[in-house]
């Protein structure tokens, strides 16, 4: 028995442990250790196709979620109140956002019909659509009560904020950052647990902006000053988190940010002044700073080489597509249909072409 299955097996047992004796504290952890989806394993199989079954110990602690939860944990519905509100929708009722789902896994599962290689389309159909919905049904049963909301959000704010420190300790170092241009110091790029920038900037973008506006939600209740603990706790992860994008130099996610936290400002009523004035400070910084204007006009003009890359994929893939309207490439086989239409060849044919709507 090697060293990591022995890790693999107390790590799940503990992780049972924990989901049998609290559901909802296990939920919180498994989105703390949201990063441990870099472990991965290969688990034998006695028969069929493959010989592993490709893995990750973020899965297997999901699957301890779910079957615990599925098992023993789900919450009982609580009939409506009162005769008018018998067959009443509560806010919990999953029902109206079946269709929605089912269509969402029949596409997928089309998508590895018509795929080049089904086992791999398998892989993808279960980890981004399969795991996914089953966590949608487990996540909106567990967080009914606010206690566990705050419990989930204070996990996530902790993984950013530990995701942050190791951001800063590696801008200030250069360690643990696999490629020498981003170790070097001139052009350097932290890339956390990751091992690219761009990872950082998929995590921590959408935790801080939840850290974000918890902080903002949680300073409006401040009464005392032990009431300023948890908004400063939270405001400190949002911090960290902005940091790490930054140092990653991962403008897609600076985007994000900016993009949510508006989006934010503007609807929420008690900030949305501020929002407003802030706004109108970074336009102005925006006319008066010439090295920011510059840098302003190169992202909106698209004309710096990131966004060249992404025109040039993204042409080519509309090319793919407008010869596949219907069913596209199918899951995994965007890097087996696109050699004919790849003209670039300066450039590598990536696994996605690196767009929500192009990728699904």
């Amino acid at each position: 028995m090697t060293t990591l299955t022995v890790i693999l097996i107390v790590a799940g047992l503990l992780y049972l442990i924990c989901a049998v004796l609290d559901l909802r504290l296990a939920l919180a952890l498994f989105c703390a250790l949201l990063p441990t989806y870099l472990l991965r394993f290969a688990l034998p199989l006695p028969f069929g196709p493959l010989d592993a079954l490709p893995s990750t110990l973020l899965e297997v602690f999901f699957w301890i979620l779910f079957l615990t939860w599925l098992l023993v944990g789900r919450q009982p519905k609580k009939k409506p109140k009162g005769t008018a509100a018998v067959n009443a929708v509560t806010d919990h009722d999953l029902r109206r956002w079946m269709p929605g789902l089912v269509l969402l896994i029949l596409g997928a599962s089309i998508g590895v019909l018509i795929a080049p290689n089904i086992i791999s389309a398998l892989g993808l159909w279960r980890a981004y659509f399969l795991e996914p919905v089953l966590f949608f049904f487990l996540f909106t049963d567990l967080v009914r009560e606010a206690r566990t909301r705050r419990m989930v959000l204070a996990a996530l704010g902790l993984t950013l904020a530990i995701v942050g420190l190791v951001a800063i300790i590696q801008k200030l170092t250069g360690w643990w950052i696999p490629n020498p241009v981003w170790r070097d110091e001139a052009t350097r790029r932290v890339t956390g647990f990751y091992g690219f920038p761009n990872g950082i900037g998929l995590m921590a973008a959408p935790i801080t902006i939840l850290m974000a506006a918890w902080t903002v939600d949680l300073i409006r209740k401040v009464r005392y000053w032990r009431d300023s603990i948890w908004p400063l706790l939270t405001g400190t992860s949002a911090l960290l988190g902005i940091l790490a994008i930054l140092f990653a130099v991962s403008e897609g996610a600076m985007l994000g940010i900016a993009a949510g936290l508006l989006t934010y400002g503007l609807l929420s009523r008690s900030i949305r002044k501020y929002t407003l004035i802030g706004l109108i400070f970074v336009f102005v910084l925006i006319l008066i700073y010439t090295p920011l204007r510059n840098y302003t006009s190169l992202m909106l003009s698209m004309r710096d080489d990131s966004w060249q890359v992404r025109k040039i994929v993204w042409s080519e893939s509309i090319d793919m597509i407008g010869d596949r309207p219907v069913f596209g490439a199918g899951l995994s086989g965007y890097s087996d249909a696109l050699p004919t239409y790849h003209l670039a060849r300066h450039i590598e044919i990536f696994q996605y072409p690196h767009n929500m709507l192009l990728n699904f």
